[in-house]
């Protein structure tokens, strides 16, 4: 999924004009550890797919760009990536849904 940027930003001096953000990449695995870093950090860990930390995280892992380069995004550009993330997670868990339910009235 392809993130355009509405300001271009820079990150190490190369500018970037749209994030890639390849969730379909990712695996249990990132997830676990992304859970696992956060209860080190903060005694919390991936309880709600809402929370903003999560979701940049997870766009961090995603796109391959650090989590505090993310940080820097304009708040505009910052929500876009992360409510794509968000957005992604939710349309999984749906499709997920719709096919048990499908299934059981076969």
């Amino acid at each position: 999924m392809k993130i355009e940027l509405i300001k271009p930003f820079k990150i190490d001096g190369k500018e970037l004009k749209e994030i890639d953000l390849n969730l379909e990449n990712l695996t249990g695995a990132d997830i676990l550890k992304i859970d696992m870093e956060m209860r080190r950090e903060k005694t919390r860990g991936f309880a709600d797919v809402y929370d903003q930390e999560i979701l940049l995280r997870l766009a961090s892992k995603a796109c391959g760009i650090l989590k505090d380069d993310l940080e820097k995004l304009p708040i505009n550009d910052f929500l876009e990536v992360t409510f794509g993330v968000r957005n992604f997670l939710l349309r999984s868990s749906e499709e997920q849904e719709e096919l048990e339910t499908s299934e059981k009235s076969s």
